[in-house]
């Protein structure tokens, strides 16, 4: 009786003798669209850290707060410290079963029909209920409870009958009792949803192909995804999906690894237009995370930060085709980089923050104001510029580690965090083996180690093997024979002999020798040698390019002098 008196409050004058009668109450226009959301304050049961988060609705006590309106179920949200109702009509257009379930932060919610509880507080996110319902208006009432993070909501899915799957309520069914009191605010709400819009639709590049996908733990129709693109088996897609700041995108994707040398790709763009990136997939980026684990798969869903801590990878053979066509769908200028998780089969996860980062203002540059000169006036010569308050000396870094890979084929772990300390931080050297890389993606195999990384503006890549010793030195070194040319000159070197001196001009000068010997580059480690007297040597530097020996003569060895 007192939820009957609690819900004829929420719903409006008629409703309590309609749900007494179990017939959809007589209500007389007008109607509004949406839900009225009423908040009410903690309950003393909740109340001093107490664990217990479920309050009868008759219990609820005194509302708090303005009523507002809630335009969907997938979700509603509401004020986390707070217990709240969103209540009003559903349209039933049809007779029939219809089938309902919902989900939130530990299904702490509950759903009623009719007056009737369809889907109970804690009943289990996987739970559906079937009901009858005849066609016309039905009460429909939805309760959240604090610590059931209000903020991320509650999503009610039906199942109309002939339709196969669970799906969003449409909005449209969905209805309360415009008496004046409630101001929907729609106008004001609509300017902040374009303002805030992250994404208007979605555009993936897969190869093999996204499986399904999911935004804010609910499935992705058939409907709302486009095929625009089939390529050997990789695909590109269109989906109809908006993002705004707070929502979560997973995609399911999948990669046969036994085809075309067992390259991958999968890489997305959230789009505002043409060339307009409201985010895009990089795995460098927090916003990103994978789950591998089927058992974990439901929650890494459903829940925003579940999962969020195991970061996508960047891939190690990614197909080479994929980006080319991220940009002929997304836009010429796509950002973003392709990821995976460790998997044939994996799981990836988007987070948009909640908040837009605020824009960087750029500092307002004073300057004096300009004196009028009469034309008989002589100006001043003027005096030097003020001297900056401050004057930075950046920090060069000749070497930055872009990712590294430590694995088997499919089975792959992200270790660039733990490869950039030896090499950007310690600069010593490492073992390819689970102690030095602090992992073991796959016990028992043989593994190899894919490092990417830049030097001087040049994007190089080197794999080494299970057990092999990784030198800091084999990276700032030179890596070729243009970058020998332009790392000897002026550099200085000793032997039994004497010493030699190289210049840019490609000629040595030193005491001990006669003549200007000539020298050239061959390769990152080797280089020629022309004597004087004609004859020829060829040099190999040591993988630390701190001495040089003759082939085939371990006599003749130069080292360097500091």
């Amino acid at each position: 009786m007192k939820t009957t008196i609690l819900l004829s409050l929420i719903l409006g004058l008629g409703a309590a003798a309609s749900l007494r009668a179990g017939t959809a109450p007589a209500v007389t226009p007008p109607l509004a669209p949406g839900l009225i959301v009423t908040e009410y304050p903690r309950h003393a049961s909740q109340a001093n850290g107490k664990e217990n988060f479920y309050v009868p609705l008759e219990q609820l006590g005194q509302p708090i707060g303005d009523k507002y309106i809630a335009e969907s179920l997938s979700p509603w949200t509401w004020e986390p410290e707070r217990n709240a109702v969103a209540a009003g009509f559903l349209e039933i257009e049809a007779d029939g079963d219809y089938s309902f379930s919902t989900h939130s932060f530990y299904d702490r919610n509950l759903l009623m029909i009719q007056g009737e509880v369809v889907c109970a507080f804690r009943d289990g996110d996987d739970t559906v209920a079937t009901i009858p319902l005849k066609k016309g208006r039905v009460n429909i009432l939805s309760a959240g409870f604090l610590v059931g993070r209000g903020a991320d909501g509650i999503f009610v899915r039906w199942k109309p009958p002939g339709q196969t799957e669970l799906s969003p309520i449409p909005p449209r069914l969905l209805s309360h009792v415009d008496d004046g009191t409630v101001k929907p605010k729609r106008v004001e709400k609509e300017v902040k949803r374009t303002n805030g819009l992250l994404a208007a639709h979605l555009i993936t590049v897969t190869d093999d192909f996204v499986v399904e996908a999911y935004k804010n733990g609910v499935r992705i129709q058939d409907g709302q995804r486009t095929p625009l693109n089939e390529i050997f088996g990789a695909t590109v897609e269109r989906m109809a999906v908006d993002v705004r700041p707070g929502d979560w995108l997973v995609f399911h994707v999948v990669n046969n690894h036994l085809r075309w040398g067992g390259s991958k790709y999968f890489a997305v763009a959230g789009m505002l237009g043409t060339n307009e990136f409201g985010f895009v997939s990089d795995p460098a980026s927090e916003a990103w995370s994978v789950c591998d684990d089927p058992d974990h798969v439901r929650d890494f869903i459903r829940r925003r930060d579940e999962g969020t801590e195991i970061r996508a990878s960047p891939i190690a053979k990614p197909w080479e085709e994929g980006d080319e066509h991220m940009r002929k769908n997304a836009g010429a200028g796509f950002p973003g980089k392709s990821l995976w998780g460790g998997g044939s089969s994996t799981w990836i996860k988007f987070v948009a923050p909640k908040n837009r980062p605020k824009p960087v203002a750029l500092p307002v540059v004073e300057t004096a104001p300009v004196k009028e000169v009469s034309v008989i006036s002589i100006p001043k010569k003027p005096g030097p510029p003020p001297a900056p308050k401050a004057m930075l000396s950046p920090k060069r870094h000749p070497v930055q580690i872009l990712y590294a890979m430590y694995g088997s084929g499919d089975k792959n772990a992200d270790v660039t965090l733990r490869v950039k300390e030896f090499v950007e931080t310690k600069k010593t050297w490492f073992a390819v083996t689970p102690t030095s890389l602090g992992i073991d993606p796959i016990p028992y195999w043989n593994k190899s180690l894919w490092i990417a990384y830049v030097k001087g503006g040049v994007r190089r890549e080197v794999r080494r093997y299970e057990n092999e010793h990784v030198l800091s030195e084999s990276f700032y070194g030179p890596q070729d024979a243009p970058e020998l040319a332009k790392w000897l000159p002026e550099s200085r070197w000793h032997a039994e002999q004497g010493e030699l001196q190289f210049h840019a001009d490609h000629t040595a000068t030193g005491h001990g020798f006669e003549g200007l010997p000539h020298w050239e580059a061959l390769a990152g480690n080797k280089m020629r040698i022309t004597w004087s007297d004609g004859r020829k040597a060829e040099y190999f530097f040591d993988y630390t390019w701190s001495s040089f020996r003759e082939e085939g003569n371990e006599k003749a060895a130069f080292h360097v002098m500091q």
